[in-house]
């Protein structure tokens, strides 16, 4: 260690020796890698996929498939057959009728609330806003003081930092769990003495 002291600069040496306050970045991985499940059904999907064209087709025999003749259901029968009695239906029987369309006119009290709901209107329309007062609102809602913001900003600061608190930095720990019973001379003791 000695000798890499005197080959390199000591004010070099000295800045790199020296402490820094050093920022954490997080990095992002901008090229992410396939997971090893999606490596796992590539894999398969490659090996079926072989196994299909190797498969040896002299193996197989020869079948011809027969099409049956399925006859249409009850219900489809019976769809069909409506169909075809309504397109030869027979209009000459029957009787003209003739739509009478009804306008009910409005009431009395319909006519009057929708006058007194056109007044309203019309008035609120033109009211006059010079007749008003000026009032002033007490708020009763008031925000908390400055002493209890800065309390609540430093444990909310606090709980960030434990959240945010590297892990990694842990050093791990064993312990054993030790119990110490009385041994079987002590436990004789006892009894002997409350006896």
């Amino acid at each position: 260690m000695a000798t890499t002291e005197q080959k390199v600069d000591p004010s070099i040496l000295g800045a790199i020796k020296a402490d820094h306050k050093l920022k954490h970045v997080d990095t992002s991985e901008k090229n992410p890698l396939p997971s090893m499940e999606v490596l796992e059904e590539e894999k398969k999907r490659e090996t079926h996929l072989q196994d299909i064209n190797k498969f040896p087709r002299t193996g197989l025999k020869r079948t011809i498939s027969q099409e049956k003749n399925v006859l249409p259901d009850v219900q489809t029968l019976a769809q069909e057959k409506t169909m075809h009695n309504i397109s030869q239906f027979d209009k000459s029987g029957l009787k003209k009728a003739e739509t009478v369309e009804k306008k009910v006119l409005p009431n009395s009290e319909d006519i009057g609330q929708e006058k007194k709901e056109t007044e309203l209107r019309k008035s609120i329309g033109e009211f006059s806003k010079d007749n008003l007062k000026h009032a002033t609102t007490n708020e009763k809602n008031t925000l908390p003081p400055k002493d209890a913001i800065e309390e609540e900003k430093k444990q909310k600061e606090f709980e960030n930092s434990i959240q945010r608190f590297p892990k990694g930095s842990l050093k791990k720990t064993d312990y054993k769990e030790k119990t110490c019973l009385p041994s079987k001379e002590d436990i004789e003791a006892e009894k002997s003495g409350a006896a």
